[in-house]
């Protein structure tokens, strides 16, 4: 009997179409007695339906489940930004112990090092012309001639800033070069200011003595002095000021990030018209192409570092 009043009572509740909400004062025969209200009730069917108990429990659920995103020691740092410098640095710091080998076994300064520092940019626009041809492997860009021509300062300025980083090498130690070209925001600053007209803060003037005074106090106690690759390095140093600020200037073209594409593309065009310019330096320093191709083949070291 008992279970046949349970039954009754839900099948009673069903068609009367009470809500779980509703009051229910249960009697001790177990009926119970139905609160005061209309006995058919309106039907809302542009509304949403009322969140019933178990749903409630089921959403409450979900949320005591679910673990907030982040916390923890490596919560505000950006994991792949950190990889991307240190793996940057690492390549930086095995690109120039390389260069310098490679310059000394092609006898130094006086040897081959236009050649070098030509045939490397020579490399890596035969790499970027290999990943527009390859298959799926990067859009071609859509520039036009004027879009062209708009990028020749700053590969006149790429290639001059890498011309005078690798001489500069082949005049010096590795350390007394890098000391020089920590000096790069020093000469960006001046120029962004002075030449650009762009304006620039003052706590970055207030850091620009520091690094100053870092580059002097290092270079005076470095051993192996020479004022041609101070020179050189500080000739990078310009070059590499003006084409951060040319760089700026064409990215405020309109429509020409779209049709380069991508970041790799800009790099890869400056990358092979900077080539085609290094070329006449070759020439003007007397390099011989047939002399320098004895010692590619006599050296691995010279070949390793233009290939890598």
């Amino acid at each position: 009997m008992k279970i046949l009043s349970i039954l009754f009572y839900f099948s009673a509740a069903s068609a009367f179409g009470f809500s779980p909400n509703t009051e229910i004062r249960q009697k001790s025969i177990g009926f119970g007695r139905f609160n005061k209200g209309p006995m058919v009730q309106h039907l809302k069917i542009n509304e949403p339906a009322p969140q019933t108990s178990l749903q409630a429990e089921s959403s409450s659920g979900e949320a005591a489940l679910s673990v907030p995103s982040g916390g923890g020691f490596l919560s505000g740092i950006d994991i792949p930004l950190m990889l991307y410098f240190f793996f940057w640095y690492l390549g930086n710091y095995y690109y120039n112990v390389t260069n310098k080998l490679a310059l000394r076994a092609a006898g130094g300064s006086s040897g081959f090092p236009m050649m070098i520092s030509s045939l490397q940019l020579g490399v890596g626009s035969l790499y970027a012309l290999f990943l527009w041809l390859a298959p799926d492997a990067r859009s071609k860009p859509s520039i036009t001639l004027a879009d062209v021509k708009k990028m020749l300062p700053v590969a006149f300025c790429a290639m001059g800033a890498h011309s005078a980083s690798v001489f500069a090498l082949s005049a010096g130690a590795v350390s007394f070069g890098q000391i020089v070209k920590a000096a790069e925001p020093a000469f960006a600053a001046v120029l962004a200011q002075f030449v650009y007209g762009k304006k620039v803060s003052k706590a970055k003037w207030f850091c620009l003595p520091i690094i100053i005074g870092g580059v002097v106090l290092a270079s005076v106690k470095e051993l192996d002095f020479a004022v041609s690759a101070l020179v050189s390095a500080c000739i990078a140093n310009l070059f590499a000021a003006f084409k951060g600020n040319e760089n700026k200037k064409l990215m405020e073209t309109p429509g020409i990030k779209d049709r380069l594409g991508s970041v790799g593309n800009q790099f890869a065009v400056v990358s092979i018209l900077a080539f085609l310019m290094s070329i006449p330096l070759v020439l003007i320093k007397g390099e011989s192409f047939s002399a320098f191709v004895e010692v590619y083949k006599a050296n691995p070291v010279v070949s390793t570092n233009l290939l890598l």
